[in-house]
């Protein structure tokens, strides 16, 4: 599996997130890739309708306090793997009920398929960690975010 690393670094964090509705969430996250240089302003509208395209077919909140939204387009050129963080909690639709508080968006692009659907399974994988998912909401920094998923993707491999 890929170093989870390699489509992920301190400026793919958002903490403190106060955005309490899935559509205002995701353009969140996607204004902050925008300001960060991950993707172009121009392409906002189509990934944003992607992602929403995605959670109508059902939500992607999988329980767990964990949501994972994704998209595969175009306008992407590899990987990208955002992780925003609510210490309270937002609604996002989930599976169980439960506010989330851990978001980690997916992004790639529509010919990587396969490559995708691992780095998603592993994703999972990853957040399925209860007390993993405790250590990220109580983060204080994106450095200490970035540490600990290197820290605990070596542990799964």
């Amino acid at each position: 599996m890929d170093n989870i690393l390699e489509h992920f670094d301190k400026d793919c964090v958002i903490l403190g997130l106060k955005q309490k509705n899935k559509k205002t969430i995701l353009s969140f996250i996607l204004d902050h890739l925008i300001t960060k240089k991950k993707i172009k302003k121009a392409y906002k509208k189509i990934i944003l309708k992607k992602l929403l395209q995605r959670e109508e077919m059902g939500s992607t909140a999988i329980g767990g306090y964990i949501a994972l939204p994704h998209a595969r387009v175009d306008c992407v050129k590899d990987i990208l793997i955002c992780i925003a963080i609510s210490e309270e909690g937002v609604d996002f639709n989930s599976l169980d009920g439960e506010p989330i508080n851990i978001i980690a968006l997916l992004l790639s692009n529509e010919k990587e398929a396969g490559l995708h659907l691992k780095m998603l399974a592993f994703l999972a994988r990853l957040l399925r960690d209860k007390y993993f998912v405790q250590q990220l909401k109580n983060s204080k920094t994106q450095e200490e975010v970035v540490n600990l998923i290197n820290k605990h993707q070596q542990l799964i491999r």
